[in-house]
């Protein structure tokens, strides 16, 4: 078997660790390392790791400063061997996760890249708000397909190399679309890359409205610093041809239009989930409003601090070039 390290990130992780690590030593095959970047947590993490270290050769644990795409390639850094694997902490992982994510490299010597599934975990999803995702995210699969799916941190696999040629994950971003930038810069490079539907990562759910409107306003806010998934009613607005606030109007009601589909409402009514139908509306609107509003703070942060990010991928370069209103 060709060896790997499995690399994460964590801070005050102390909740999850202890399912996370039953989770890791459940699997089909257990990397041959796991190398642990600590953001100096304050809950009890570090020592439940460092424990884990002392008990496991395998295990590497790491205290360094920095935001979580600096922790992430500090971790790689320090990686012994060529292959990573990369995920989260606060994730529930299949079982055969690693195995899945290392088949494509031991069937092919050729691959650099390999994509994992993620999804909502049905174990999560018990409130209202919960169900009313579940029901539009179509069960909670969010990549079911090579196209249909970038890649990111949580559930994937690659080369080193291909890491350092690409620059590793951008850190000039605040938090968030760090691995959406990198993944992307992997698939514009032309990587040869597989997908692994069974390495799947099952996504635990919150069940308060509030917070996936926090959550829709972080990620817009990653996306709008790297000037990526643009939306065209994003772009009107570069060239200064809608207001700021028609813009969210837009692009909140276009999300809402897209996620209230007739499954969604049929799937619900089959459950009998009926409060689910008068809550699509108003979640879907929200997401999308909030999405808007980050992207806006995001691509006003990004002009001044994220240009790096922004060199790396002609994605970004071409969503910049509607920047009309800016470049006076």
């Amino acid at each position: 078997m060709i060896p790997c390290s499995l690399v994460t990130t964590c801070r005050n992780e102390m909740c999850s660790f202890p399912y996370w690590k039953a989770n890791m030593q459940a699997q089909t095959r257990f990397p041959d390392e796991i190398v642990i970047v600590d953001a100096f947590s304050n809950d009890g993490t570090w020592e439940a790791i460092t424990n884990w270290a002392k008990e496991d050769s395998r295990i590497t644990a790491i205290q360094e400063g920095g935001n979580a795409a600096h922790g992430r390639n500090f971790a790689i850094q320090n990686a012994k061997y060529d292959h990573i694997i990369s995920t989260d902490m606060g994730v529930r992982l299949a079982d055969c996760f690693c195995e899945e994510l290392m088949h494509p490299f031991e069937e092919d010597s050729e691959m650099q890249l390999v994509i994992g599934n993620t999804c909502i975990d049905p174990e999560s999803v018990k409130t209202l708000v919960a169900k009313t995702e579940w029901y539009i995210q179509k069960g909670g699969f969010e990549s079911l397909t090579p196209e249909g799916s970038i890649g990111g941190n949580r559930s994937s696999a690659y080369l080193k190399k291909i890491w350092q040629e690409c620059g590793g994950l951008p850190e000039d971003l605040t938090f968030y679309a760090d691995d959406s930038t990198l993944f992307r810069q992997y698939r514009q490079a032309g990587y040869k890359y597989a997908f692994a539907p069974k390495a799947m990562t099952y996504w635990g759910r919150t069940g308060i409205l509030s917070k996936y409107w926090r959550e829709a306003f972080v990620y817009g806010r990653g996306d709008g610093e790297a000037a990526i998934k643009m939306s065209r009613s994003f772009k009107y607005y570069l060239q200064g041809r809608i207001p700021a606030w028609l813009e969210t109007v837009l692009n909140a009601s276009r999300y809402m239009q897209k996620q209230f589909h007739l499954s969604a409402v049929w799937n619900s009514l089959k459950a009998g989930d009926i409060g689910v139908m008068f809550m699509m509306p108003v979640f879907a609107f929200g997401i999308g409003w909030n999405q808007s509003k980050g992207y806006h703070v995001g691509y006003a942060n990004g002009r001044e601090h994220c240009q790096a990010c922004r060199a790396r991928l002609l994605e970004s370069k071409q969503n910049i070039a509607y920047d009309k209103r800016f470049s006076k």
